[in-house]
């Protein structure tokens, strides 16, 4: 899942936990800030503060996803994330489907994944991931999520 047009960076709005097992994260869209960045005494960092743009959420691009049901959710604080192509394989920007992770090995390994596809149908164990610009939430399910734009009142 992409999220408006060209690859954005995303802000984490909110993350509900029910108590029925549903997930729902909400998800803003940058936008650059109009203010330009403070000017620091090194010349070598003013010159790359020049060019920088600073990004803001943009609240009129809010994206709300919804797991109707999840076996397992982590945060995570993006700064400390290790990123080992080695290990995973993804699809898409945004939301990310992990088609093999070492999340989804875990999982394999600590639930009952023969008794949890009965329960599920014959679904298949699926990983996603949302990323944005402070924290990353993995979520392992057997479903698709929901996702749809927030309209603004």
């Amino acid at each position: 899942m992409f999220f408006g047009g060209n690859y954005e960076y995303l802000f984490l709005k909110d993350l509900i936990d029910t108590n029925d097992n549903e997930l729902t994260v909400d998800i803003v869209c940058s936008k650059p800030s109009p203010e330009l960045l403070d000017a620091v005494d090194d010349d070598k960092v003013s010159a790359i503060l020049s060019t920088a743009v600073q990004l803001v959420p943009d609240d009129t691009r809010i994206y709300r996803i919804r797991f109707e049901h999840y076996i397992i959710y982590q945060g995570r604080n993006e700064s400390y994330a290790y990123n080992d192509d080695r290990c995973h394989t993804t699809k898409g920007k945004g939301l990310i489907l992990f088609e093999r992770s070492k999340l989804l090995e875990y999982v394999s390994d600590a639930i009952d994944v023969y008794t949890a596809m009965h329960m599920e149908g014959e679904n298949k164990l699926r990983h996603y991931g949302i990323y944005t610009l402070n924290n990353i939430i993995d979520v392992v399910t057997f479903f698709e999520p929901i996702v749809e734009k927030v309209k603004q009142q």
